[in-house]
């Protein structure tokens, strides 16, 4: 039992480790393959040599060998790489080893912008989260220690407007602090399980606002990525969209499911309304539905994905300067309100004192 665990523990630490240098990773497997070297005899290679050096790699690359021995690259790299990537890879190694290859070392190069666009994406997160957490801990420290001082010193109903404001806030905490802070985690846990799951009206109405456009936005703008690889592979357009679907969440699922049926509608010629489903942005619906104009459709569609990934980062960044900036300037009203309130009272208590 104690083996099984630190195996899982090391197994774990391996993929976490493969995660970040995962660039590195393809660009090996792809010179390999352009050299005519079997990918099952690679990773037998590495799994040969990890073994006599770091028993959680050894673990990861048998891993790996058991689930290409019965399945493909993709289905071998499910624990370690995010769903696009999947979807990528699915993609590229549907043409063989000369195509497989190709394919990775234009994953190896485009890795590092992807992991941009998910560092922007977790900075848009985890920023307001930890700016929250710390006015939070503002305000309970006010209320617990700051503010029974002083209201044990002058009677909070002779306090200024301010501070009795600052003293009903401090009492709320104190007796109901508890029951907020289960339920803002609460809420926290719903919105984090509902982001690739939750389907209907009113989530694509919500799709239109923070903090559910942010999630829109990154796996929408991701999917045009993934699609514009496996048309240039010369996958039908119907036929990629069907490959996204296999490790595409829920959510995303759905919307996949909508662009078929308009696929299918046979009023729909072109495919350039087919996207509007709420899922993209309007600036690359009206790319996409130009794209349908062209002459060559499907060769301005990948134009469009292959060449959007910057762009993708700066829309990310964007949405996520919004969000700080919103928290910033709510945070910076809270503790203002707090530190005015509490001026206020000792100016109060100061001159309430003097004359005595």
């Amino acid at each position: 039992m104690q083996t099984s665990w630190i195996d899982s523990f090391l197994l774990r630490s391996a993929r976490n480790s493969l995660r970040g240098r995962r660039a590195e990773f393809y660009y090996d497997l792809a010179s390999s393959l352009a050299d005519k070297v079997p990918l099952f005899s690679t990773l037998k290679d590495h799994e040969a040599r990890a073994r006599r050096r770091n028993r959680g790699d050894a673990l990861m690359y048998l891993e790996m060998l058991q689930a290409t021995e019965v399945g493909s690259l993709s289905d071998a790299l499910i624990p370690i790489v995010s769903p696009t990537e999947l979807i990528l890879l699915d993609a590229i190694q549907r043409g063989g080893d000369a195509e497989l290859a190709k394919g990775l070392f234009f994953l190896s190069e485009t890795v590092e912008k992807i992991d941009m666009m998910q560092a922007a994406a977790r900075k848009a997160v985890v920023y307001p989260v930890v700016l929250m957490a710390v006015f939070s801990m503002m305000l309970v420290g006010f209320a617990l220690f700051a503010v029974p001082i002083v209201a044990q010193l002058f009677d909070p109903a002779l306090w200024p407007f301010m501070g009795r404001v600052l003293y009903s806030v401090s009492q709320f905490i104190l007796h109901y602090g508890i029951y907020t802070f289960v339920g803002f985690v609460s809420l926290v846990g719903a919105f984090t399980y509902s982001l690739p799951r939750w389907q209907g009206p009113v989530r694509r109405y919500l799709d239109r606002f923070m903090p559910y456009a942010m999630y829109r936005v990154y796996t929408g703008s991701m999917l045009i990525v993934s699609l514009s690889v496996l048309l240039k592979s010369g996958v039908s357009l119907r036929s990629a969209i069907e490959r996204a679907m296999k490790y595409s969440s829920p959510w995303l699922r759905w919307h996949l499911r909508e662009i078929l049926r308009s696929l299918s509608d046979q009023s729909a010629a072109k495919f350039g309304t087919a996207f509007r489903t709420g899922l993209l942005t309007q600036m690359i619906e009206d790319r996409i539905e130009d794209a349908a104009k062209r002459r060559d459709p499907v060769t301005a569609f990948v134009k469009i994905g292959v060449g959007s990934i910057d762009k993708i980062v700066r829309t990310v960044e964007d949405a996520s300067g919004k969000v700080n900036t919103a928290m910033l300037v709510i945070g910076g009203v809270i503790l203002g309100g707090m530190m005015l309130g509490f001026m206020q009272t000792t100016m109060e208590i100061q001159s309430a004192i003097r004359p005595t």
